[in-house]
Order: C-alpha cells, then sequence, then structure tokens
C-alpha cells in the first residue's frame, strides 16, 4: 500500500531545528509541537526519547527533602561542605537539589565572579527550574570568561533562546559554535536545520554542503538540497516566537515565503510590509516583499519600496527576480534578461529564473543562448519531478532515488548524485534494476578534486549579457507591453453581447452516459484509470452535412473488451439516433480518447479508438458501417492510450497515426493509495507508476502501418501523456505535436524534414522541444498536471496560443507566441491565476460564441476523487472565461451564461461543433456518472438568431452583428484531411485566421471546420489559404453567414443551407 501524496501538498521533512527545540523542553510542552501527518507517530516517540531524555543526563528529579520543604546534610558529607556555599551550590545542582541551588546561585557568583565553570553551573540549574532568560545571561558570562568556549556550551545557550521565542538569536548562537568549530556536525545541522525553519534555505547552503562532502548528510538534508528556494519553514517555532514576542515580526519572513511559494501574494504582503519597515536591514524580507508587489502589480508601493531598499539588495536572489519580472511587465526585455541572468548567477539551480531567462533571451532573437537557459531550466524540472515521484512514495522509493541520483548527475550536480546513489541502494520499495550500477557509475567518476558542482554546468555565467541595460524601477523610464496585432474584435465588445447555453442533451434524444464501475463508497474511491476518461469523437460519418458524435464507456477492466459498447449517436436534423449496432462500432474496451480522420483517403472519415489496452482502428466503408481493421493495418500492442490523432506526419501525402500514452505497467490496475490519517483508498498520483512512452505509426499508402516510434520519436524522457493537438505549430516547415503530460514535463516534437543527402526519402523525425520553444513548464519553471489543450489564435496575432488544464492548487496556463516559435506563460498577466487555482481542469476549447471575432475560453472542470476531507471541491462547474480590451480573460457570470454553467458536474472531455448547423458554435461536454450536455448556443448579439433557423440561406441584415462564415477543407496535393491548413480572412483590414488541427486536447476530436465570426460584416474582404505543402489560394468578396467548401486548386463552394 502506498500513503498518497498529493500535489501541492508542503514538503514533509521533520526538520532537526524541531529536535533541537523540543530537546529543551519540558514532556508537557513538547506536547504541542507534535507535527501533524503521516511522519508525527515515529517521530515524536524518537523526539521524547532522544530530545529530552538524552538532553538532559541529570534529569530533573526532586528529591524527597525538596517535596517536603526539608534539608539534610548527605550521609558523610564533608564538613567542609556544610560551611563552603560554593561547594554547598555544587553539592545541590549536582543532587538535582534545582531550588536549593537556585536560591545559591547570587551569592555563589557575586563570592566568585570569575569562575566560568561556575557560572555554566548556574545555568544549567536556571534551565533546569524554567527560567531560560536568566540562563542565558549567565551562560553568557560564562563564555566571555573563556578564550575558547565549549560548543556544548554554546549550544545551551541556543537552546534557551529557543525557549525564549528567540529562533533568530539561536541561529547567531549556533553561527557562533561553526565558526569557533567549523567540524562540529551536529552543530553545523542543527543552524542548517533552524536556517531553514526561518525561511533562510539559502544561508542553510554551506552547510548542507559540509554534511554532503563529509558523509553525514540524512535523507531530508538531502530532499532539501534539491530546491533550495522550497520553503522548508517551520510554522510551530515561528509562532511560538510570535506569541512570546509579538513585536518581533522576524518570524515573519518564514511564513510569508511559504505563502508566496504558493503564489498567495497579498497574504504575504500583509506579513512582509509591517517586517520590512521593522526591519530596514533585513536583505532577504526586502527583496521578497518587492517579488510581492511587483506580482501583484501595484506600481506605486514598488517605487516606494525600490527607493527604500537597504544597501545590499543586490546580493538577494528574489530582488532579481522581482527585477526581471517588473522590466517584462514592462516591456523592457533586455533588462529582464540582465535582471535573470543575475538571479541565476547567484543561485544557479533555479529553474525559474533560467526559464525566465531563456524565454527573454527568445524574444530578443539569442535562440543559441535561450536553449542552453532552457535546457538547463528543463533538467532541474525533471529533478523536481523525480522528488515529487519520491514524495508519492512516502520518500522511500528505489526508483525515484536512482532517478534523482542520474538527474543531479547530469545536472553537474556530482557530491549530491553520489549520495542520492548510495541512499538508492539502501531502499527496497519500489525496485529499480540499476540502481547499483548507476551507484557504481558515478562514484566512479569522483576524486577529492571534484568540485560541488561543474564549471559547465553554471549556464547563467556563460551567457553573455553585458549589453544589455540594468533594470530601472521608474515607472517614468518604462514602455507599455506590446499589443498583439489586430486584437480588437470585429463587432462590440463582450459586455454588450449575452453569451448563454441551454443544455438540450434530452430534448435532442441525446442520451449518453460515460459509464465507469461503480464503487462501495459512492462516487469516490476511484481507481486513476476510472477517473481519466469521457473521450468524444464528432464524426460526419454519412456525409449529410449534420456531426454525428461517437462516444465512450469504460465501465469494465483495463486490457479487457467487457466494457459497455462506445454508442454511435447519428445527427438527424438536430435530433439523436443511436446506430451503433448497425454500424458495427460497439467497441468493448476500457476507451479513453477518439481520434477522426480519413487515415485512407477515401473521403469517408473513420475512427481511432484509443483504449488502456489494444487500440482499434474503425474504417468507414461509406454504407453506413464500419469494420474493425486493426489487425490487417498492422497497430498492435496493449498500452494506456489517452489521446490519439491522425494526421500526415511526414509530408507524404499518407495519414499516419499519433498515440498519447499515459502509465507503463499494470500496477496500476490494482495498486490502492491512501490520504493520510485514512482507510479508504482514493486515486493514486501518477507519479507512483512509471510513465509510457508515446507512440507513432507510419502510414505505408495501402490501409497498412508500420511502427516508426524508435526512429521518428527522437531520445525523449516518457512524460504521462493525457492531450495532444497536430498541426503546423512552429515556425518551420512540418508537422509538430503538441503534448500536455501529467505532473511531467509536456512535449513538443518539431517535424524535422530535411532531406538525408544522396537519399530520395526524406530523413524524417521529430525534435522534442518543449523547453526551448517555452512549452515544457509553467513561468515558474513547474511541471503541472497538464491534462486539456486549447490551440486557437487567442490574441488574434496570426498565430497559434495554448491553454492547459491542471490540477487543482495550481493555476492553469495560457501560453502566448510571442515570437515565432517560442510561447511564454502570460497567465498572470491575463489575469487567469485566481480563477483557476481552486478549479481542476480538464477539456478545454477556444470558441467565438457570440461571433465578434474574439474567442471566448471554456473549461470542463471536475476533481479525479473525493477529497472533500481535504477541502477540495469533488463536482466542480464549467467555466467561461471572455476577452476584454486589455487582453484579460474575466470569468463571465454563470448565472448569465446558463443553468449548466451554475450545476456541479465531474466535467471530462470537451469539443466544439455546430450541432444544429445554426452557424453559432455548441458544445458537447462528457462527465463521470451523469449523462452528457450538448450545450446549444443560445447567444444574442443585436438579431443574432431572429434568421439562423430559416432553411434558406440567412438574409443579410445591416444591424446583425453575428455572421459567421465557416471552411471545410480537402487538399489534394498532401493528405485529404488537410491538417495544418491555415486560412486567415481579411474585414476592413482587420484579419483573422485559424488552424485545422488534430487530436484538439484532451480525449476528443472536435468538428473539422474553422468558424469565424466576423461580427457585423456582410462579407469578407479576403480570404487566403495556406495548404501544408506550402501552397496558397486566396478569393476576395466571400458572402457571409455561408458554409464553404474549399478544395486545394479549386475556388470555395457555398454549401448547400440546412434543412430541417
Amino acid at each position: 500500500m502506498i500513503l498518497l501524496r498529493r500535489m501541492g501538498e508542503p514538503l514533509a521533512i521533520v526538520s532537526r531545528s524541531l529536535l533541537f527545540f523540543a530537546s529543551v523542553m519540558s514532556i508537557n510542552s513538547v506536547a504541542k509541537w507534535i507535527p501533524t501527518g503521516p511522519l508525527s507517530a515515529s517521530f515524536y516517540g524518537a523526539l521524547l526519547l532522544v530530545g529530552v531524555f538524552v538532553s538532559f543526563p541529570m534529569g530533573c528529579r526532586r528529591s524527597a527533602e525538596q517535596d517536603t520543604g526539608q534539608t539534610s546534610n548527605p550521609k558523610n558529607e564533608p564538613e567542609a561542605v556544610q560551611t563552603d556555599p560554593v561547594a554547598q551550590f555544587k553539592a545541590a545542582a549536582t543532587a538535582g537539589q534545582w531550588a536549593q541551588a537556585e536560591a545559591m546561585i547570587p551569592g555563589v557568583l557575586i563570592l566568585v565572579p570569575d569562575d566560568a565553570n561556575l557560572f555554566e553551573l548556574a545555568g544549567d540549574v536556571f534551565t533546569a527550574t524554567g527560567k531560560p532568560a536568566q540562563a542565558v545571561d549567565v551562560y553568557s558570562r560564562s563564555v566571555d570568561l573563556r578564550d575558547q568556549p565549549s560548543a556544548a556550551l554554546q549550544d545551551k545557550i541556543g537552546k534557551q533562546w529557543m525557549v525564549l521565542g528567540r529562533p533568530f538569536d539561536a541561529v547567531a548562537t549556533l553561527e557562533s559554535i561553526v565558526a569557533d568549530h567549523p567540524d562540529h556536525v551536529a552543530a553545523r545541522t542543527d543552524l542548517a536545520g533552524l536556517l531553514g525553519s526561518l525561511g533562510l534555505q539559502q544561508r542553510a547552503k554551506i552547510h548542507l554542503q559540509y554534511l554532503v562532502q563529509h558523509q553525514q548528510a540524512g535523507l531530508n538534508e538531502m530532499i532539501w538540497l534539491t530546491d533550495l528556494n522550497r520553503p522548508q519553514t517551520d510554522a510551530a517555532i515561528c509562532e511560538y516566537a510570535l506569541k512570546k514576542h509579538p513585536n518581533i515580526l522576524l518570524p515573519n519572513f518564514a511564513l510569508a515565503s511559504t505563502l508566496a511559494y504558493t503564489q498567495q501574494w497579498n497574504e504575504a504582503r500583509d506579513l512582509l510590509d509591517p517586517l520590512c519597515d521593522q526591519q530596514p536591514d533585513f536583505v532577504e524580507a526586502w527583496g521578497y516583499l518587492g517579488r510581492v508587489l511587483v506580482e501583484i502589480g501595484d506600481e506605486e508601493s514598488v517605487a516606494r519600496w525600490a527607493a527604500s531598499v537597504p544597501p545590499n539588495i543586490e546580493s538577494d536572489f528574489q530582488y532579481w527576480m522581482a527585477a526581471g519580472i517588473w522590466s517584462q511587465q514592462h516591456g523592457k526585455i533586455q533588462a529582464a534578461a540582465k535582471a535573470f541572468s543575475v538571479a541565476s548567477t547567484i543561485y544557479p539551480n533555479d529553474g525559474e529564473a533560467l526559464n525566465r531567462l531563456g524565454t527573454c533571451l527568445a524574444e530578443l532573437g539569442r535562440s543559441d543562448d535561450a536553449r542552453r537557459a532552457l535546457g538547463r531550466a528543463e533538467k532541474i524540472t525533471q529533478l523536481r519531478d523525480n522528488v515529487e515521484s519520491l514524495f508519492s512514495w512516502r520518500n522511500h522509493s528505489q526508483r525515484a532515488a536512482v532517478l534523482i541520483a542520474e538527474s543531479m548527475n547530469d545536472l553537474g550536480r556530482v557530491w549530491e548524485a553520489a549520495t542520492w546513489a548510495r541512499i538508492a541502494v539502501m531502499m527496497t520499495q519500489d525496485p529499480s534494476p540499476n540502481a547499483r550500477s548507476v551507484f557504481d557509475q558515478i562514484r566512479g567518476t569522483m576524486s577529492g578534486q571534484t568540485p560541488w558542482q561543474t564549471s559547465d554546468s553554471q549556464i547563467a555565467a556563460a551567457i553573455d549579457t553585458s549589453q544589455f541595460p540594468m533594470p530601472s524601477w521608474d515607472p517614468l523610464h518604462t514602455i507599455a507591453p506590446e499589443q498583439p496585432r489586430s486584437s480588437s474584435p470585429l463587432s462590440s465588445p463582450f459586455a454588450a453581447s449575452t453569451i448563454r447555453f441551454a443544455d438540450e442533451a434530452d430534448q435532442r434524444q441525446l442520451k449518453h452516459t460515460c459509464r465507469i464501475r461503480g464503487s462501495e463508497t459512492g462516487e469516490g474511491s476511484l481507481w486513476i484509470y476510472q477517473s481519466n476518461t469521457g473521450g468524444i469523437g464528432v464524426i460526419d460519418y454519412d456525409l449529410d452535412g449534420w456531426p454525428d458524435f461517437y462516444l465512450t464507456a469504460a465501465d469494465g477492466d483495463p486490457l479487457q473488451s467487457n466494457s459497455s459498447p462506445n454508442r454511435l449517436w447519428r445527427n438527424q436534423t438536430g435530433q439523436y439516433v443511436d446506430v451503433t449496432d448497425h454500424s458495427g462500432t460497439s467497441e468493448t474496451g476500457y476507451t479513453q480518447g477518439i481520434a477522426v480522420g480519413d487515415y485512407n483517403s477515401d473521403g469517408f472519415p473513420d475512427l481511432w479508438v484509443g483504449n488502456f489496452g489494444t487500440n482499434r482502428l474503425l474504417r468507414n466503408n461509406g454504407d453506413g458501417t464500419f469494420d474493425d481493421v486493426t489487425v490487417a493495418s498492422g497497430i498492435d500492442g496493449e498500452t494506456w492510450t489517452s489521446s490519439l490523432a491522425i494526421a500526415d506526419l511526414d509530408g507524404d501525402s499518407i495519414a499516419d497515426l499519433f498515440a498519447v500514452n499515459y502509465i507503463g505497467g499494470t500496477d496500476v490496475i490494482d495498486e490502492k493509495c491512501f490520504p493520510h490519517n485514512s482507510t479508504v483508498h482514493r486515486s493514486c498520483g501518477p507519479l507512483v507508476f512509471p510513465a509510457q512512452a508515446d507512440r507513432v505509426w507510419r502510414g505505408l499508402g495501402d490501409g497498412s502501418f508500420a511502427d516508426a516510434s524508435e526512429t521518428w520519436l527522437t531520445t525523449s524522457r516518457p512524460g504521462r501523456g493525457l492531450g495532444l493537438v497536430a498541426g503546423m505549430l512552429d515556425e518551420n516547415p512540418g508537422m509538430d505535436i503538441y503534448v500536455s503530460n501529467d505532473m511531467t514535463a509536456n512535449h513538443f516534437w518539431s517535424a524535422n524534414l530535411h532531406p538525408n543527402p544522396g537519399d530520395r526519402q526524406p530523413d524524417f523525425h521529430l525534435v522534442e522541444q518543449a523547453a526551448a520553444r517555452g512549452l515544457a513548464f509553467n513561468a515558474r519553471s513547474v511541471s503541472q498536471a497538464s491534462m486539456g489543450i486549447a490551440a486557437d489564435d487567442a490574441d488574434n496575432d496570426g498565430d497559434i496560443d495554448f491553454y492547459l488544464t491542471h490540477f487543482t492548487d495550481d493555476y492553469n496556463t495560457l501560453y502566448l507566441q510571442t515570437q515565432p516559435g517560442v510561447w511564454a506563460d502570460r497567465t498572470a498577466a491575463s489575469q487567469m491565476v485566481d480563477s483557476t487555482n481552486a478549479m481542476l481542469g480538464f477539456g478545454t476549447q477556444w470558441i467565438d460564441a457570440d461571433n465578434n471575432g474574439t474567442l471566448e475560453l471554456a473549461v470542463a472542470n471536475g476533481n479525479v476523487d473525493d477529497f472533500s476531507s481535504d477541502g477540495l471541491a469533488y463536482r466542480m462547474p464549467m467555466q467561461l472565461f471572455q476577452r476584454d480590451s486589455a487582453m484579460h480573460f474575466v470569468l463571465a457570470d454563470p448565472e448569465s451564461v446558463g443553468p449548466y454553467f451554475q450545476s456541479m458536474r465531474l466535467g471530462r472531455a470537451l469539443v466544439t461543433v455546430d450541432a444544429d448547423r445554426d452557424r453559432r458554435v455548441d458544445m458537447l461536454v462528457t462527465h463521470l456518472y451523469d449523462p452528457v450536455s450538448l450545450l446549444m448556443n443560445r447567444s444574442s448579439v443585436g438579431d443574432l438568431g431572429s434568421h439562423l433557423q430559416e432553411s434558406e440561406p440567412a438574409k443579410e441584415k445591416a444591424n446583425d452583428s453575428s455572421r459567421s462564415v465557416r471552411f471545410f477543407l480537402i487538399a489534394t496535393e498532401t493528405h485529404r484531411d488537410a491538417v495544418g491548413t491555415t486560412v486567415q480572412i481579411s474585414i476592413d483590414e482587420q484579419t483573422r485566421s485559424h488552424q485545422r488541427l488534430a487530436g484538439n486536447g484532451y480525449q476528443c476530436s472536435a468538428e473539422p471546420c474553422l468558424h469565424f465570426g466576423i461580427g457585423g460584416a456582410a462579407k469578407v474582404d479576403r480570404a487566403e489559404v495556406v495548404w501544408p505543402n506550402g501552397h496558397s489560394q486566396s478569393i476576395d468578396d466571400l458572402v457571409a453567414d455561408r458554409d464553404y467548401l474549399w478544395v486545394q486548386g479549386q475556388a470555395p463552394t457555398p454549401l448547400p443551407p440546412a434543412r430541417r
């Protein structure tokens, strides 16, 4: 059984400083410091035995005479002792007669004012009687009286500072011990732990390094070293100190840094503002306050802060991060690069600083330097992912420890790599077959001259930014961010529109539920494979112009064919009929995602069904029936496939197949995971299990395929994929594939079409470039739990942008393309962080709901299991975001959008489709347990909808502000489906573009057409198409409110109107 650790949970390290704290407290007072969580019981037992009893070998006993208020002379005590006050004091202290000894202290110390040992003994007495302030005074006098005070004496002072609630004074004491006794391992360990408890991890680095290089570091210290910017705040110590001394605000820093790390910027500011006012020289606090103010966007406060920072602020990492983000916000990309370079030099192992540096360099055209910085950031992120995997196994996974060792070695952090390899060898759970070989290999490269970190890993120091200006904090010297091209709507802004959807699935007879097997506890206690399902395929299988649906079920067992059959629903003029049995599409595998495409170019769309098992290829026969041609096509293997795409990847005009796979092996089928303090299993986290590599098959032109995974997919770490999009996504020719991975870095497979000299066939392969493209992880260089992908031109600047959905307690990420083939996390700038943090998103799509030419964003939400005991919602509402003129996405009022958006669901896949052919975009969304919802677009802008139900072509009305045109594409010089084709329209000197994509995100295939909302325009001035082979065509004056079929080499042809 595995103890479940969910994403976002604080690092569960029991710091040495808490032992240090507890060791000077009574047993009763220690009780309130027991940490919560899985380690509490075993930890506290050790804490009591080691921390209390061992620390006081003399004990805290009271003699019978003390209890009765009587005293006596011990037998055989010399008469001199009875008359010598010093001797009497020592005898009483030795006997544990603390009250009697304490009463003697003033006279004894006056009598002998220069006896260092006597002052130390007096401190021991005050410690025993619970008077820490007096103990500190006399211990300190003992120190002053000695030329070389012992570490044990100074340690006593430090412990009493902790009892007094003065941890920063304890830090100073421990630093003094280390200065006097640099090889004192216990003091360094205590000091490192206490520094971490107070949020000062970077100061602890030198001590942790010492412990590693002297083979004294344990697992907790090694975990901590993996990321020194991850807070190790001990809230108990901080809160105790603030309770004892509410006017000393130093502990606020540690509490604030934890809040800031989880992006609770306003809450962090509430603690840092008064702290910095009180402590004008606390560099780390001032640096973090700057970061907080910049993230909040309070420019006036930033200006005041910048004028008040301490003189040595430029030594602080967060100061430079604040400077870089500030510069980015104001369009000063060179200054931002400079700041992030300095930050990365101060701490070369921070992925966020390197990621931001690389993004800036890419925007500045420094592509080689950008790749170096982003490549290093990717390696650091992989290290973090491996550590997260270790947490999922309660810090005991040999597989994860080996991966950490390999990551460390790859990062040039050899000493840490060797220690992790040694730790891995000693672990037994979740075994790795190469643990010993990794240990031997790493150890074999080391010598006494091995540096702590190799010089070639100091990436930032090797990138020349000397020509870049330093950041300026003066708002007068900043400029506004660059505005996207053609960013204004083609009609009135969203405030003038009424976007509304109505769930009409039931009245249209679309009655389907993605079935999963229930549990004894109702809707909870799901297996992870039950949580990730709900695929949709939009397919006009009978070519009647009305989009049909292929919907999934998964109520059987993985790797078996015992689920309820998937269902094919035929659209008969807006009403749906189940034609599964007649069509031969009743696949009963454990189905996940659906791909739709004409794999054999016969004019009829086919189905490719992704299973947790064998994927199935269903050929459309053109007569309303399908044949399962999986075996004949050469598709084999049993894997957990989540999402799929059919597209011509290598440019030979033949369809190829790409399968995104999730988790490898079969342990996931029956491995149970348990939240803390629970006996009921919940859905396991993905990092508990190994990832499964994606697969690709090359089309051979005769309806069969050959596995090309090893030759087409360059070496890359598998990524637990959930969603994908295929198209011409970057600036280079050829097809690309973007894969969203769960808690590992996303993948961006870019086509390499360069010919092999002397060979007629292209030397085709796909190169993984997500980090270099800015798409592997978010701005903080964190691998998110990526699920759904929405891909379109979100900012109307002519290229593809992405929106990815994620887990709870993390924001969904908006990646805008800032330069050709380079994306950047612009979520915060678009004000989309807070609105998604509490959600868990699956399917997502861009949609022009009001036909004004500006895209809205829809997100289906719902948790993977019932974690309501942790304060997390299980069922969640769907969200719709609208874009304003400042490129901010505002959450639409659920009541205004429709009752469905107020309902709580376990949302999964989401597709766009014009189900009733009224040229308004509708949506279909699947759920766990609940029937699907067909959200019909009932929006109104001007006279929207007044004429769209008519059977004849739409009438042109001057006051209609919600017209549209749609394009269905057929390629003749490349693969028929025309995936990767871009259409751009121009109206009144404004342009809009969309691209025909495949995959369409999480486990789905949307309607294969390009929809353009054109507002009140009566016609399209010009439309231009660029086909996958680069050939282009254009046409002028297309009438609005029409569907067009555009065949390559021909003029677009208006399609007949819908007949009802």
